[in-house]
């Protein structure tokens, strides 16, 4: 994606009431349509992400998904629909993207975390975006991007819980946590609840798919008040939203 100087007279239209913003504004705005950001997940978490990427004017999105739309998806995945079912999810995705915001270019890549290729995809990109569903696959991609020394940002839901939290890679200047430092994956092992063993509701993946999306376009924006070292938990059913600081060990 070449490096665009100025936004065009129907984007300044669209984006008109964001760039009113403070902190955003025009130079703000050309930034985001200079910035390249991947989603790993297609599902429940990744279609807020997705959906706040296009509208806010990301330049360019990338999808990952290996899986196809399922009709059991549609209660919370909301950028796939009745006629999506059977599709590839990247390519339902990209569809939606397509007719919600036709400047954003969508690249789409039906595989799985695991494929060789999968580490070449995202180190074309600026930030990863953490939308699947176990941990073994989240301590995957988390180890790539510090491997790469990509921005992650991390979502998972379950019922009416959520957690969201951004790191950061570490640099010579200053050493950030990583996700390893808040999760042990020798406890976990054997102990994960997932969307598939107690559900999941459409309002949990919408709210924390939503914060991933705000934490993904502050870290764009060069914004300091993220949730690099913290940890935020949401609890709906009595609710509850909660902050808590982790650090390197």
């Amino acid at each position: 994606m070449s490096v665009k100087t100025k936004l065009n007279e129907e984007e300044l239209k669209r984006y008109s009431k964001q760039i009113l913003i403070k902190n955003l504004g025009g130079p703000g705005q050309l930034k985001l349509k200079n910035t390249k950001i991947i989603v790993i997940g297609a599902g429940g978490l990744g279609a807020p992400v997705i959906m706040h990427l296009s509208s806010v004017g990301v330049g360019c999105i990338g999808i990952v998904d290996f899986d196809k739309v399922d009709i059991s998806n549609l209660q919370r995945q909301f950028i796939h629909n009745v006629n999506s079912v059977g599709l590839p999810k990247v390519d339902s995705a990209k569809i939606f993207v397509s007719q919600l915001n036709p400047n954003i270019l969508v690249n789409t890549y039906q595989l799985d975390v695991e494929d060789n290729e999968f580490k070449d995809i995202i180190s074309k990109y600026d930030i990863i975006v953490d939308c699947t569903d176990n941990f073994n696959t989240r301590f995957r991609v988390a180890d790539l991007c510090q491997e790469l020394e990509k921005p992650y940002i991390f979502g998972s839901v379950r019922a009416f819980e959520g957690q969201i939290t951004s790191i950061l890679p570490s640099n010579n200047e200053r050493k950030y946590p990583k996700i390893r430092d808040l999760f042990d994956e020798e406890t976990l092992e054997g102990n994960q609840e997932t969307c598939a063993d107690v559900g999941v509701l459409s309002i949990t993946t919408t709210l924390v798919g939503t914060i991933m999306g705000g934490e993904t376009i502050k870290i764009s924006l060069g914004f300091e008040n993220t949730l690099v070292g913290k940890l935020l938990v949401v609890d709906i059913l009595n609710n509850k939203f909660e902050t808590f600081a982790y650090d390197s060990y």
